[in-house]
């Protein structure tokens, strides 16, 4: 029978649908416009963490040392020393309960902080590790008072309490860990490192971007090893150096590896020395003799130098260099601080 006119020309539309969809697997889309490409998220801007000074705030600041832990272990004759204040077995445990193996870290920070909430210790590292794997074992050993933020995908912060301090956790990329101890774990400093690594604080100082601590800085260098303190100093530090300190708008110290495989130590206070420059090393020189001679210092192998100090100074500054036996420095520190050292590296 045939097909009246009007349902042969449906078939007919119809078949030319289903071919025109099979015809157009190699098209777009079936009889439709062409899909727009689905779209990419722009790229993050790089986060400002080439310099780990750079992230320390300078308000509230109390003491900073800044170390570069990787480039002092690969001296080799620096190593039975640094053994003595950091086993080998300690440093090891170290990273199996943080993740971050501190025989690999290129550079560090500590830094102690006064604020409303209390003291805050921050630490900071350019670690190889695993970012996913340090903050798991951070969390792990919290125990309460959990909370997560991500400022972006590679921002990651993380607060709660290690039994009774609160603590945070601040993820800075693929290679930079912080870690605040009591202090504010919403404000403090961990907080504040990675605003500055988002580039929303740049007209907030940073720790030695100004003022007599850049100044300390300058002077000292590129040392691998270097601590500073701002002023004014009271109290029991005021009456430090001698009296030095109370004057003093802060103090600084760096370390390096000698030539004579000794540690060339030099120590600096900052200051108006203008007009009392000379009597100033001479009380800065007389201070190290007496700390040398002490008990502390006889622990430290500061009373037998490899070379003997030498004061100087300039209008802003007195200062004293000498060199010491890295071995009976590592001795007397494993000495002084074992407990504290190994209580850290848990």
């Amino acid at each position: 029978m045939a097909d009246a006119p009007g349902r042969g020309l449906h078939r007919r539309g119809a078949l030319g649908g289903v071919l025109g969809c099979v015809l157009g697997l190699a098209l777009p889309s079936c009889g439709g416009a062409p899909r727009p490409p689905a779209r990419t998220s722009p790229p993050l801007t790089p986060l400002g963490t080439a310099d780990l000074a750079r992230l320390l705030p300078q308000a509230g600041l109390r003491w900073l040392i800044l170390v570069r832990p990787r480039e002092l272990a690969a001296v080799p004759w620096l190593i039975p020393s640094i053994a003595l204040v950091a086993p080998e077995e300690n440093l090891a445990r170290h990273a199996r309960a943080t993740g971050v193996d501190l025989r690999q870290v290129r550079e560090a920070a500590i830094a102690s902080y006064a604020g409303a909430a209390g003291e805050a210790r921050l630490y900071v590292a350019r670690h190889s590790g695993d970012p996913r794997t340090i903050e798991r074992r951070f969390r792990r050993r919290l125990t309460g008072k959990e909370r997560r933020a991500l400022d972006r995908a590679d921002v990651v912060r993380v607060m709660g309490d290690l039994g009774t301090a609160p603590h945070a956790l601040a993820l800075l990329g693929e290679d930079v860990v912080c870690v605040q101890e009591g202090g504010s774990p919403q404000r403090g400093p961990a907080r504040v490192a990675s605003l500055y690594a988002l580039g929303r604080l740049k007209r907030s100082p940073t720790a030695l971007s100004d003022g007599p601590l850049r100044a300390l800085a300058a002077r000292f260098g590129p040392a691998p090893a270097r601590a500073f303190a701002p002023g004014p100093f009271d109290g029991e530090l005021a009456r430090g150096a001698r009296g030095l300190l109370a004057a003093a708008t802060a103090v600084g110290a760096a370390a390096r590896p000698s030539a004579r495989e000794g540690i060339a130590l030099a120590l600096a206070v900052a200051g108006d020395f203008s007009t009392s420059g000379a009597a100033a090393s001479e009380e800065l020189l007389a201070a190290w003799d007496e700390l040398a001679h002490g008990s502390f210092g006889h622990l430290l192998g500061l009373d037998a130098p490899v070379e003997p100090p030498l004061a100087t100074h300039a209008p802003d500054a007195v200062a004293l260099a000498v060199e010491l036996n890295p071995r009976a420095l590592a001795r007397g520190l494993a000495a002084a601080t074992g407990e504290r050292v190994d209580e850290m590296l848990r």
